[in-house]
């Protein structure tokens, strides 16, 4: 009976996994804008990305066909992540006061 429940939001599962791995596509594009022109294109609504990626991610790894997608959006948010502490930890260590 469950499965059947799952099996009628398959396509619901599907458009939040794509749309969480086009979001995480969009975090590392304005990352690497951000980090080639040394322009600060951070704002408020780049945070608002973050925070719709993880869930949409974890949502789309309910079903097994969009589990794939879901491990790609939550890999890239890991990855924006650890690259955004470590960024910061070198940082941190060549300038400690600014």
């Amino acid at each position: 009976m469950e499965l059947v429940t799952l099996k009628r939001f398959e396509k619901g599962f599907v458009t939040a996994g794509w749309f969480g791995v086009i979001c995480g596509l969009c975090l590392l594009l304005v990352l690497n804008i951000t980090l080639l022109t040394n322009i600060d294109l951070t704002f408020n609504n780049l945070y608002l990305l973050i925070y719709l990626t993880a869930p949409l991610s974890v949502l789309a790894l309910f079903s097994k066909k969009s589990r794939s997608l879901g491990l790609w959006g939550l890999s890239i948010v890991l990855f924006i992540m650890i690259f955004t502490v470590i960024f910061f930890g070198l940082g941190w260590i060549v300038t400690p006061f600014p």
